[in-house]
C-alpha cells in the first residue's frame, strides 16, 4: 500500500498546476484545447481508463471536484447475476467556453456544446446544447445564456454594492481596485488606463481585443471608481 501511496504523491506533485496536469492528461492521449484551467488538479478526475476520448475544446473552466467519466462499471453486478461481461464506453466531448461547476460529473457518451455553463453539482447524462445554462441531477437545461446574460447584467449592480459594504465592514476602509476586479464595467468605458488587475481580466478567454471594443462602447452608470464607492450607503 505504501508504494502506491508513494507513486500518488509523486502524480499529485506532478500535476499539482492546471497547466502540469493539463500536459499529463496531454501525453495520456486526452485532447485539450487552449486556454483551459483546471482550477484544481488534486480534486478533479479525469477518467483514465481511456484518456484519449476525451476531447475538450478552448477556452474550458474546469472547476473542483469535477469528474469526467468514460466507462462504467455496473456490468459488474449484472455479470454476478447473468455471467456475461457488457462492455461500457464513450466518449466526452466538451465544446468551446464552458465553464463546468464544482462537483459537477459528466458521464460517458455526452456532447457538451458551445458558450455553456454547467452549474455545481450536477450530473450531466445527456447532450447540452450550444448557448444555455444547466444545472440539477440531473441536468437540464435552466435558460438560454441570453436571457442569463440580462439577468447578471442586472444582478452585478446590488451584488457590488453588497461586496463594497462587506469589504468596509471587514477592513474598515474602501474597497481597493483588485476587490472589485470583476466589477468595473459599472465605472469606466476605457477612457484611461486599466490597472494591471482589469487588464488581466479583460485577457480571460483569449478575446481582449473584442472585450477592449466593447468597454469603449460601454456607457456606464458611474462617472469613476470613486463615484461609485461614494453612491454605496
Amino acid at each position: 500500500m505504501w508504494i502506491k501511496d508513494i507513486v500518488r504523491k509523486i502524480i499529485y506533485k506532478e500535476c499539482s498546476s492546471s497547466q502540469a496536469y493539463i500536459s499529463y492528461m496531454r501525453s495520456r492521449g486526452a485532447k485539450i484545447g487552449d486556454r483551459v484551467t483546471v482550477f484544481s488538479p488534486k480534486t478533479t478526475n479525469i477518467d483514465m481508463t481511456r484518456p484519449w476520448l476525451i476531447d475538450i475544446g478552448n477556452d474550458v473552466q474546469i472547476t473542483e471536484g469535477v469528474t469526467l467519466l468514460t466507462h462504467g462499471y455496473d456490468w459488474a453486478v449484472l455479470k454476478g447475476v447473468y455471467g456475461e461481461i457488457l462492455g461500457s464506453g464513450g466518449g466526452i466531448q466538451i465544446g468551446n467556453n464552458v465553464f463546468i461547476g464544482m462537483k459537477t460529473t459528466i458521464l460517458k457518451g455526452v456532447h457538451v456544446g458551445n458558450n455553456v455553463i454547467i452549474g455545481a453539482n450536477s450530473l450531466v447524462n445527456k447532450d447540452i446544447p450550444n448557448n444555455c445554462v444547466v444545472a440539477g441531477n440531473p441536468a437540464r437545461v435552466i435558460m438560454p445564456l441570453d436571457k442569463y446574460y440580462e439577468k447578471r447584467k442586472a444582478a452585478q449592480y446590488q451584488e457590488a454594492e453588497e461586496l463594497v459594504r462587506l469589504y468596509r465592514e471587514h477592513y474598515g476602509k474602501e474597497a481597493d481596485e483588485s476587490s472589485l476586479h470583476e466589477f468595473f464595467w459599472l465605472f469606466t468605458n476605457g477612457d484611461t488606463e486599466l490597472p494591471e488587475c482589469w487588464k488581466k481580466m479583460m485577457k480571460l478567454v483569449g478575446n481582449a481585443e473584442y472585450s477592449y471594443e466593447k468597454l469603449r462602447e460601454n456607457n456606464p452608470p458611474y462617472e469613476n471608481m470613486n463615484d461609485f464607492l461614494k453612491s454605496v450607503k
